[in-house]
């Protein structure tokens, strides 16, 4: 029997990516002009897999696009672990980076890390937060590593209207907006499926 070469129900990569030439060229010209955007369509339309195809094709020494999920994080501390551990991981190259950039960006964080009991080389970042005010150092974090580095950071946020559904989601979204909107050196690609959540007034106006 013939391979099917088309692939449904998930992200595609590689040569399964086909057409939408015209919409990754918009967004590559967006993420590598350092262009805030926002992508919203239903389910299965391959916003995910348009995201993906662009940063694959994006290999530049000064600019560094990060992908992060959202749709695991149930809560706004889930959110800031999720964020800052993706960030921090993505743009080391070593655990031993990975503690100093912790140590010098979140000071007043406590980071620990966690390794997997088949093998040293897997292990991941986790954060305790001794108060609620330290949540700026979180989300200032790819702007600092984006100065000491001297290159632009890009952070796709997929899921993105997950935000919505945590507890006094309005504040947090305050909170997103003061810090980010103020920040030179990182831009965002923002990408959901629910319109209702992905509309403007529901989400940080960066």
């Amino acid at each position: 029997m013939e391979e099917n070469p088309f692939v449904f129900g998930k992200a595609v990569e590689g040569s399964y990516f086909t057409n939408r030439t015209k919409d990754a060229e918009h967004q590559e010209a967006n993420l590598t002009h350092g262009i805030n955007t926002i992508l919203n369509s239903p389910r299965r339309w391959g916003k995910t897999s348009l995201v993906k195809k662009v940063m694959a094709n994006v290999i530049r020494p000064d600019i560094k696009i990060i992908y992060i999920d959202v749709f695991s994080c149930k809560s706004e501390y889930d959110f800031y672990k999720v964020f800052a551990s993706t960030i921090i991981q993505q743009t080391s190259s070593k655990i031993e980076e990975w503690m100093a950039t912790a140590k010098e960006f979140l000071s007043r964080v406590i980071t620990k890390v966690a390794f997997s009991p088949d093998s040293i080389q897997e292990y991941s970042l986790s954060f305790e937060f001794p108060a609620k005010d330290d949540a700026e150092d979180i989300l200032q974090l790819p702007e600092r590593i984006a100065q000491k580095k001297g290159i632009h950071i890009v952070l796709c946020l997929d899921e993105f209207q997950q935000i919505a559904e945590f507890q006094d989601s309005m504040t947090f979204q305050k909170k997103l907006r003061s810090v980010w909107q103020h920040q030179q050196n990182v831009s965002y690609c923002l990408f959901g499926s629910k319109r209702h959540l992905m509309t403007k007034k529901n989400i940080p106006n960066i």
